[in-house]
Parts: structure tokens; sequence; C-alpha cells
């Protein structure tokens, strides 16, 4: 039986035979540890593992070294734009895992990252896809005998309420209405605004889905941005995606007047009139933010006078819903929004309605209360 040795530095250390090497001498692991219990600890891991066919040349694979086979190789029929996505959480948020060997990898690793993710304000939604890429990588280790077990699988994650999103103000919907035709965005943001459009379909959408006739724009293909700042048209991403959506009075004639002057094939071109990449359009949003910011009597920042905002800057996401919210004010049955708006299940638009009748239902609680309180402070008349 193999004795345990102290080294001089303290270390307990341990040598087993693992096996045999290719010209019949003995293949042999040292095994170190600060304690002679440590130590025992450790070697019953080890032959347990050799027992469970780990093969030793697995021990050093590194959770980097497996996350780049997840990522790259491991899965073909996976989308490119999950692919990214994988690389990016990588990359953004496991980082310190990279160079740790699986065999090192605790519960604590992972659930110590989701706890700063918590306390940096992440959402649920995004410290649980953190958790399952994480996850995946353990498992595909699991699947090729590296581990026996997933430590990350019961690394809890906080429930964090998602940010709300809001409307356009009243005063922002008049900035955009009075100002659209001063910037190339202006014509597609009112199509967002008052089609229900979400940014894919939008980059998508050529003069040739948009039957003035019919007053029907014809959503039938989206835009998804992928590796290397690309964009791939793709059908929507459910059936319900594909749809027609009724062209609206206020939305009508600036289209027709649009579609006159139309140099481009594109609803929404990049200032080369050609279909817009990522960056073009995030460059295409930061001037129009810019546009409606000196509209609304901002300035520019300089060196002398620092910026002013004038008006909340939106996001393009934030002109759909502003459109779902118009629907249920205007009384629109919420299954016509739901098939204008392109929602696959319905709750999602309940939800939004949900949301709305509840504020609304606020508000006229506080005029409510705003008016007793008025009356009841108002001297009594004379009789």
């Amino acid at each position: 039986m193999a004795r345990s040795k102290k080294r001089q530095d303290g270390l307990y250390q341990r040598c087993i035979t693992i096996g045999r090497k290719a010209n019949g001498d003995p293949d042999r692991k040292v095994i170190y540890a600060h304690t002679q219990k440590e130590l025992e600890a450790k070697v019953a891991e080890y032959r347990d593992k050799l027992a469970r066919g780990m093969l030793p040349v697995y021990e050093n694979v590194t959770f980097g070294e497996m996350a780049d086979l997840l990522c790259n190789e491991y899965k073909p029929t996976i989308s490119e734009g999950v692919r990214k996505q994988y690389v990016s959480i990588c990359k953004n948020h496991l980082a310190e895992l990279k160079h740790m060997r699986l065999t090192e990898l605790r519960n604590a690793h992972l659930q110590t990252i989701i706890n700063r993710m918590a306390k940096a304000g992440y959402s649920t939604k995004v410290m649980s896809h953190v958790k399952q890429v994480a996850s995946q990588v353990m498992r595909l280790a699991q699947d090729n005998d590296i581990l026996v077990r997933n430590v990350f699988e019961r690394v809890k994650i906080p429930s964090i309420e998602p940010k709300k999103r809001l409307p356009l103000t009243p005063e922002q919907i008049d900035l955009v209405k009075r100002t659209y035709q001063g910037h190339r965005m202006g014509v597609p943001v009112m199509v967002m605004l008052y089609a229900g459009l979400r940014r894919g379909e939008l980059l998508a959408l050529q003069w040739t889905d948009v039957d003035l006739n019919k007053r029907v724009i014809h959503v039938w293909r989206s835009v998804a941005f992928e590796a290397h700042n690309q964009a791939r048209v793709k059908k929507p991403k459910t059936a319900a995606g594909t749809r027609d959506v009724p062209i609206i009075d206020v939305l009508y004639e600036i289209l027709a007047e649009a579609r006159k002057h139309a140099t481009s094939t594109m609803v929404c071109p990049s200032a080369q009139g050609t279909q817009m990449t990522d960056t073009s359009w995030q460059t295409s949003w930061s001037s129009y933010m810019h546009f409606l910011n000196i509209q609304a009597g901002g300035r520019d920042r300089s060196r002398i006078n620092p910026k002013v905002v004038a008006i909340e800057p939106f996001s393009a996401h934030q002109l759909r819903h502003t459109f779902i919210t118009m629907c249920h004010e205007a009384g629109v049955d919420v299954k016509v929004t739901q098939e204008i708006a392109g929602h696959a299940d319905i709750h999602t638009t309940l939800m939004i309605y949900t949301h709305l009748t509840d504020a609304k239902r606020q508000e006229g609680i506080r005029t409510l209360n705003a008016h007793l309180q008025g009356t009841l402070t108002e001297p009594a008349e004379n009789v």
C-alpha cells in the first residue's frame, strides 16, 4: 500500500499507480494536500473517478476549453445568433472560470457570479441564461465522463423584477409626429409607432410589402444580427409573426408621401440606401435621439456648455409598446391586438393590457382622492 509523505514545504503527498504506459512501465499520479485527512479524501475521490471510467487525461481540462467545444463544435444545429449569445455569455459573465479546471469547480463559483450580477441590477432572465450556459458546459463534461455530477445545477437565481417597458409620453409622441420629416429615421419610427412592428420586421420591410391600395403592411420576414455585424433575413420566429398589419389613416398619408420620394427598396435603409447592419442601426438611432433632443430645445455637448437633455430618449421597442397601449386605450379587443402585434401567445398581450388597466385604475384613484381632498378643504358656502 502506498504511503503518504510529508514534504519540506509542509504539503502531504502520495503517489498511486493508475495504469500502465505503452512500454509497460507503471503510470503513476502524485496527489498533494495540506493535511493528511485532506490527502486521504483526495486519493479516495481520485480512485472513485478511475472506477467510474474517468480518464486521467481529462483531469486538466478547463472550463474555457469545454466552453469553446460547446460553442463551436458540439451543437452544429443551433443558429448563429444563439451561438453568438453563448460566446458573449462566456466572455462577459463567465470569464473568471475560464482557466479553472472542471474538477475544481464548485457551486459557490457560479453562485458568486450570479449574486454579483443581481447586485449590479441584471434581470432574472439574463442571470438564468448565464446559469443555463454554465450548466450546459458542465453537462457536456458529464457526457464525456470528465465529471460525475453537475455542481451548477443547484445554483439559485434571485427573483428580480424586470424593468417595465413604458410607452412614450404624450410629449414624446407629439415631438415624434411634429418632426418626423426632419430626419431619415422619421418615417421608420412612425411605422413602428402606428403599426407596432418589431425592429427586425422593420429592417426587413421593403416598399413592395406596403400595399397602399389594400392599406396593409405584409410582414413575412425579419432581420437578425449575427456574427461579424451581418444581417440575416429570416422568417418570423413564430407563425403569428407572419401577418397583415392594417395601415391606419394617420400612417397612410405618411407612407404614401414617403413612397413617392423613396430612393431605396427598403423602408428603413442605411445612409447608403442598403439594408442596415447592426452598427448602422445603432448609429442611426443615436443620431435620431440627438435630433429629437435638439428639436425639443436641448443643446449639444461641448467644452463650454454641458449637454442639455430636453426630452427623455426612448428605445425602438417602446414604440411598439406605445402602439399596443394606444390599442388598449382605444378599446380594441385584445384578440385583435394580439393578431396585429404578432404575439404567438395571447397571454403576452393580456399581460400588457392588464398592466395598463391597473395603471389606469391607480390614476383614477389618485384623481378621485385629489378631487375629494379639494372638496373637503373648501369652505362651506353660506346657506
